[in-house]
Order: C-alpha cells, then sequence, then structure tokens
C-alpha cells in the first residue's frame, strides 16, 4: 500500500501508523518484514521506513535485536 505524498501527514508517519495499525490487528505478530522490504511495500525510500521504525520504537511497539531483526514488543519475553 502506498503512502500519500499530498496527505496532512509526513510520509513516515504513515508507515507508521499503518505498521501500527498491523500490529493492533494482528497482522504483524511476531518478526517485521526488512526495512528495505516495508520500503519496497511502501513504495517509499528506506530511510522513510528508517525514521518510521525509529517512532514505533520510541512509542514501545517494537524492538530492534542487532543482527536478528525487528520484532514487536509484546510478543517478546518481559
Amino acid at each position: 500500500m502506498p503512502v500519500n505524498p499530498y496527505g496532512r501527514d509526513h510520509s513516515y508517519v504513515q508507515v507508521a501508523d499503518d505498521v501500527a495499525r498491523r500490529i493492533d490487528a494482528g497482522e504483524i505478530t511476531l518478526k517485521l518484514p526488512s526495512e528495505r522490504a516495508l520500503a519496497e511495500e511502501y513504495q517509499v525510500a528506506y530511510t522513510t521506513v528508517r525514521h518510521a521504525m525509529q517512532i514505533l520504537r520510541e512509542r514501545g511497539l517494537i524492538v530492534t535485536i542487532h543482527g536478528r531483526g525487528t520484532f514487536v514488543a509484546a510478543s517478546l519475553p518481559q
């Protein structure tokens, strides 16, 4: 699903909000696709997805483990 470049929100906010919605809806339950795969899916630049992932980390929705990937925070043991 491409983002709307003319929408009221920046592209990275649209991506972050949609990934958050997909997490809440149970479409993404454990590991997120790679940032490059998400960039292709949303038809945005890789840096846009990186910015969106930072927003989701700040919201506490995802956790990135170096060398492993990015995971839904609620799916990881505390």
